[in-house]
């Protein structure tokens, strides 16, 4: 029998072993997702912690270095990120979500009107662009959420021809230029990133990058409480952390612990489950303390949805955890935490049946339902809700309905300054990185994908939780990880790679 006949037992158009041996073996490619965690992302990680480090030593030892110490810090680090950009976009990813939560307590002030944020972006800007010169690829990417995305921004842009229409075009640029900023801001960030992401293993890295920004969050607000806890009362021993509101700091710690969340309940009851709870603990400090009811529900709709979505024995575990503790051992139950929400109906004025602060909403909502019914399509204009909110609320004057810059309750918000489609589209949205989220945790075969994806079903419990009492889908250093993880999931269940693969050679022909 001949060399390339084949063998006995073998079927008819395989090669024999010998002629496997005397041919080069081709290797096998890894999965996309074998190598996700590997040098770049510690690399990554060394380079936040420089910033991060310098940061929390300002805040532990309250130095003051001045602008020549801040400058100068920015530019070595600077050099830093520089040299680390060779590799690509994702270190300059990661400082978008290590920075733009702490941007109002360092907004890094270099002209009227530039700021961090705004270097930070046009940085961003300017290597996506690049890349995409040097690639030979489109700007935009078709990827889930991005349409739909893009409908919501162009609803938003057709509010504000509303609001100029109303109230005139120079009152517009005057009063409210500084909200349309911020609120257009976050379209902003969500199209950079989502773009500038170059595969699925850089989206896998960048939520830990989320959950080493939410470490320094927590960290931060841990701080505030230390000298906070014995004030006189609730009011002012409320955090306000580096955003400088506690309801919209309530509302950043919900939105950040939904993936640490989501990866302790991944891998329960392992002891690799435990390796993030004492961020989780310091996070659930961080939020107790900042006395957000609203933020109250929100976790409680997490803890919730998580532990049912996870599995129907861990979730009736929950319920027998926290049933326990209610009826059976309530001096677990946190002191400041009753007090709080004891509040709802211990200070009242005469003739309510709720505090100042609870009823008020009820005020608001009811203007905002009001405001909706006369202008269904188009609302009444960006950012309007404040100004004619005095026409809805009989007696109204400013203070008498708390914070009646807007109506505390995000969907109202969005009917009544943006109209119906825009807040169709914007619940749209929020369902659809539910049922993707769904998706992926319950599709994927990759651990990391079935956290993020399980993760991103808890987060959008928060989020309508907390979004029901305030509005905190309207700014970027409150909501920018909401965002990023739209943008992670978005290419996680996108197409296998986005950047452009370096041409393969020709094989040679005969």
């Amino acid at each position: 029998m001949s060399a390339t006949s084949p063998h006995p037992r073998q079927k008819p158009g395989v090669l024999s072993n010998r002629k496997i041996a005397s041919a080069p073996a081709a290797a096998e490619p890894a999965p996309e997702s074998a190598d996700w965690a590997g040098p770049q992302l510690y690399a990554t990680l060394r380079l936040l912690a420089v910033p991060a480090v310098f940061v929390l030593s300002l805040i532990v030892f309250k130095l003051h270095p001045g602008k020549i110490g801040l400058y100068g810090f920015a530019l070595v680090f600077g050099i830093l990120l520089l040299v680390q950009l060779r590799k690509g976009p994702e270190p300059l990813l990661a400082l978008v979500v290590i920075y733009y939560p702490l941007s109002k307590l360092y907004p890094v002030l270099i002209a009227p009107g530039v700021n961090g944020t705004n270097l930070l972006e046009l940085f961003l800007i300017a290597v996506w662009v690049t890349l995409a010169f040097k690639n030979k690829r489109k700007l935009f990417h078709s990827l889930p959420f991005t349409r739909l995305i893009g409908v919501w921004f162009f609803l938003s842009v057709i509010a504000i021809f509303t609001a100029i229409y109303n109230i005139g075009l120079h009152p517009f640029f005057w009063n409210y230029l500084l909200s349309v900023r911020g609120f257009f801001d976050q379209f902003i960030i969500f199209f950079l990133v989502v773009n500038l992401i170059q595969d699925k293993n850089m989206a896998r890295r960048l939520i830990v990058y989320m959950m080493f920004s939410a470490a320094v969050v927590f960290l931060y607000g841990i701080q505030e409480w230390w000298f906070t806890r014995g004030a006189s009362s609730i009011e002012k021993s409320r955090l306000l952390g580096p955003i400088g509101q506690p309801n919209e700091f309530a509302a950043q710690t919900i939105y950040a612990l939904a993936p640490l969340l989501a990866y302790g309940a991944y891998y329960f009851p392992r002891w690799k489950s435990l390796r993030m709870a004492p961020i989780v603990l310091i996070g659930l400090k961080v939020l107790l303390a900042a006395f957000s009811r609203g933020a109250y529900l929100a976790f409680a709709l997490e803890l919730i949805t998580l532990s049912f979505v996870k599995s129907k024995k861990f979730f009736v575990l929950v319920l027998l955890v926290v049933g326990s503790i209610y009826f059976f051992i309530p001096s677990l139950v946190p002191n400041s935490m009753k007090a709080r929400v004891e509040q709802t109906y211990q200070d009242r004025e005469a003739g309510s049946t709720i505090d100042k602060s609870a009823d008020s909403r009820f005020l608001l909502w009811n203007a905002a339902i009001e405001m909706t019914k006369e202008s269904p399509i188009f609302g009444k204009g960006f950012d309007q809700f404040h100004s004619l909110v005095p026409n809805y609320v009989p007696g109204f004057y400013e203070g008498s309905t708390g914070d009646a810059t807007d109506n505390q309750n995000m969907f109202l918000y969005t009917a009544s300054n943006m109209g119906l489609p825009s807040l169709i589209t914007l619940l749209l949205i929020i369902g659809a990185l539910a049922l993707r989220g769904w998706s992926l945790y319950r599709n994927s075969t990759v651990d990391i994908d079935r956290i993020i994806g399980l993760g991103g079903i808890t987060l959008v419990a928060g989020l309508i939780g907390v979004n029901m009492f305030g509005t905190h889908i309207i700014d970027t250093a409150v909501d920018v990880y909401f965002w990023i993880y739209i943008a992670i999931i978005a290419h996680l269940i996108g197409p296998k790679k986005t950047a452009v693969s370096a041409p393969q050679p020709h094989a040679k022909q005969r």
